[in-house]
């Protein structure tokens, strides 16, 4: 089946060229002007107003003239006959701004890595492709044709080069206001100071969004498959196979995929804080690399009934790691 688009429901609002003023209540003094290029998932509608999440993670109110907005889809189901030209496909680059994230050992940042193999997946997903399904080699072609959508998280086009700070709030919230088929969180691991005997790679899915664990399965199959032609055994010495963390009461630990609405998973392909890994991620065939096994993974949970190696049951994890905090966050300024 294919996915449609509803239009009884605007799902996301667009700053236009100039900015758009955003109020704390509606009709309220503006606060102040957000940045042209920035995407708000709209929450409700009170005419003339669209009620809005911004990047922080607050509620806002905005003008319904002052932005255009992209339609509310209606997710496809995956399997054979699923129409990938429908399909929408949410990329969420981990961390950004203040949140750097993980550090490599010389000085290679997380978030700027994740932004990276972020636009090398969108690259794919926007351009129809052949994929040897032998070799994993994905080139041009007309066997999997782009998809209709591809919504970045933060994008290089985007205000500040799309080093922003973003609320996990924000993040999921466009996935689910937009009506999304995935959406996909991508990051890289990373234990300082305690040696890894071999590469790590983890998918972890969601517990509360149906099909996120055989996305998260293929993923890893593919991921795994890609990166160990690098020279490595990514497969060895690991958890092998989809998994996720829970609370005591069976929630997802993480925030983006305890919020997630449609198949949700965190990706964590590398680890950063290892020297052989972080060099892997720095260049550009390592990120293509990355980019190319998430891609054939999520071509094959479109397309296809098939199950990655492996599912495993969720890992309680009682542990108090604090939450997330943006009380210091602002939303992009237009200049």
């Amino acid at each position: 089946t294919s996915t449609t688009t509803s239009q009884s429901h605007p799902g996301l609002a667009v700053v236009p060229p100039g900015g758009a003023e955003l109020s704390e209540t509606a009709g309220g003094p503006v606060a102040f002007t957000a940045h042209e290029g920035l995407v708000f998932p709209i929450l409700e509608v009170d005419d003339p107003w669209y009620k809005i999440v911004d990047t922080c993670g607050r509620d806002a109110w905005v003008g319904q003239s002052s932005v255009t907005t992209v339609p509310q889809s209606i997710p496809g189901t995956p399997g054979p006959g699923f129409d990938l030209s429908s399909g929408v496909i949410v990329v969420d680059a981990g961390h950004g701004g203040r949140d750097l994230g993980a550090r490599g050992a010389t000085g290679v940042w997380e978030s700027h890595i994740n932004l990276e193999i972020a636009q090398r997946l969108r690259e794919r997903l926007n351009h129809a492709h052949s994929i040897d399904w032998e070799t994993g080699t994905v080139r041009s072609g007309g066997d999997y044709p782009a998809v209709r959508q591809v919504l970045m998280t933060r994008a290089p086009e985007g205000p500040l080069n799309g080093d922003i700070e973003l609320a996990l709030a924000y993040r999921v919230g466009m996935a689910n206001r937009v009506g999304a088929d995935a959406m996909i969180s991508l990051h890289n691991n990373s234990a300082p100071g305690v040696a890894q005997s071999t590469p790590g790679t983890d998918v972890f899915y969601s517990v509360a969004a149906s099909g996120s664990d055989r996305l998260a399965s293929l993923i890893h199959e593919e991921l795994v498959r890609g990166l160990g032609e690098m020279g490595s055994d990514f497969g060895a010495g690991q958890i092998s196979g989809a998994r996720t963390l829970v609370e005591p009461d069976g929630t997802d630990f993480y925030g983006v995929l305890r919020r997630g609405e449609q198949p949700t998973v965190i990706v964590e392909g590398l680890y950063i804080s290892e020297p052989a890994e972080e060099r892997i991620l720095a260049s550009g065939v390592g990120q293509q690399v990355y980019a190319d096994g998430v891609y054939r993974g999520l071509i094959r949970f479109l397309t296809t009934n098939d199950n990655g190696t492996a599912i495993h049951p969720p890992e309680v994890f009682d542990a108090d790691v604090g939450s997330a905090t943006y009380e210091s966050c602002v939303v992009p300024r237009q200049p």
